[in-house]
């Protein structure tokens, strides 16, 4: 008789096992989406402030996109540091999209500017600058990898 409760309480016990782990699954599925949800709606406030930033220095902006030469020191440091946030929001959206927060096509968005982000004249003076020193390697990889494409592209159509 002592043998029956004991199975009984096995089975209790490995049904409250099973159902603790289907509850840990729920509980971490929800967790993933809330996390995905935020990580959304920090891209788009991200989006907004990036395009205001860019928007107050459109004169130096526009410089920076179509290669023109900036006027003097005080100009190319602007460049320098607008493209530099670019391209740490750039880094930061790269890093959730590893991680598996941000979902591919926000970051295949992205990724599509890159090329022509890394074929403009100002990124190899980024690239030298302590801001395009100091970025995660993994990140510095993928850009100058899409560098030295753009480069190879750009020296065989010229």
């Amino acid at each position: 008789m002592l043998e029956y409760y004991a199975n009984i309480a096995e089975i209790i016990g490995v049904v409250s096992v099973v159902v603790t782990l289907v509850f840990l699954i729920l509980q971490i599925r929800q967790n993933t989406q809330a996390i995905r949800a935020e990580t959304i709606q920090a891209v788009m406030q991200s989006e907004m402030a990036l395009s205001t930033l860019l928007v107050e220095h459109a004169d130096v902006w526009v410089k920076v996109l179509s290669g023109a030469p900036l006027a003097d020191g005080a100009e190319t440091r602007r460049a320098l540091i607008l493209y530099g946030v670019v391209m740490v929001d750039t880094e930061n959206r790269f890093h959730q999209f590893l991680a598996g927060y941000l979902d591919t096509k926000t970051w295949r968005g992205r990724m599509q500017m890159l090329p022509k982000m890394a074929s403009l004249p100002i990124f190899p003076a980024w690239r030298q600058s302590f801001g395009g020193q100091s970025r995660a390697a993994d990140f510095l990889e993928l850009i100058d990898g899409i560098y030295a494409t753009a480069k190879e592209q750009g020296d065989g159509n010229g």
